[in-house]
């Protein structure tokens, strides 16, 4: 009993500093593609653990975005923030994968595996919305804090 005190506070103490060492290490944005304003792809290295982090980071950098990839009809515009992963790949070397390909770059390897950190969906009239998540959706209110939304389908589960 006396030697698992020690070597659990050690074990916490390593959690604690592997979890601030990936928080302070910066997301690397490594390629944007945008398709004439409607939806922009924003491809990163990693991203913070929790949903308020990720959006956080999507908040930070917002009006930069809006700024570079304006959006083309002012109604709507979704962000769709992916993980590198494996890197770029193609249908021959990964033909069970539901891909996302970028038709600007060249050579045979231009598709990422769909994996979204986060998608943003915003809109002129009623703001953004938030999804970390299949089933987990978050707005930002009108006096910028961030909310969970409960969808009518999920409330009766």
């Amino acid at each position: 009993m006396k030697k698992k005190l020690p070597v659990m506070l050690l074990c916490l103490f390593l959690l604690g500093a592997l979890y601030n060492l990936w928080t302070i290490r910066p997301v690397n944005i490594l390629y944007i593609y945008s398709d004439e304003g409607v939806t922009v792809t924003i491809v990163v290295d990693h991203m913070p653990w929790t949903d308020r982090e990720k959006i956080a980071w999507y908040l930070a950098r917002r009006d930069e975005f809006k700024r570079k990839y304006p959006s083309f009809d002012n109604t709507w515009q979704t962000y769709y923030i992916t993980d590198i992963s494996d890197g770029f790949t193609n249908y021959a070397k990964s033909p069970h994968e539901d891909l996302f390909c970028i038709p600007e770059i060249k050579g045979d390897d231009k598709c990422l595996v769909k994996n979204y950190f986060l998608i943003v969906d915003e809109y002129t009239n009623s703001g953004l919305r938030f999804y970390p998540d299949s089933d987990i959706e978050y707005q930002l209110t009108p006096d910028n804090k961030i909310e969970r939304v409960f969808r009518p389908e999920y409330l009766n589960q």
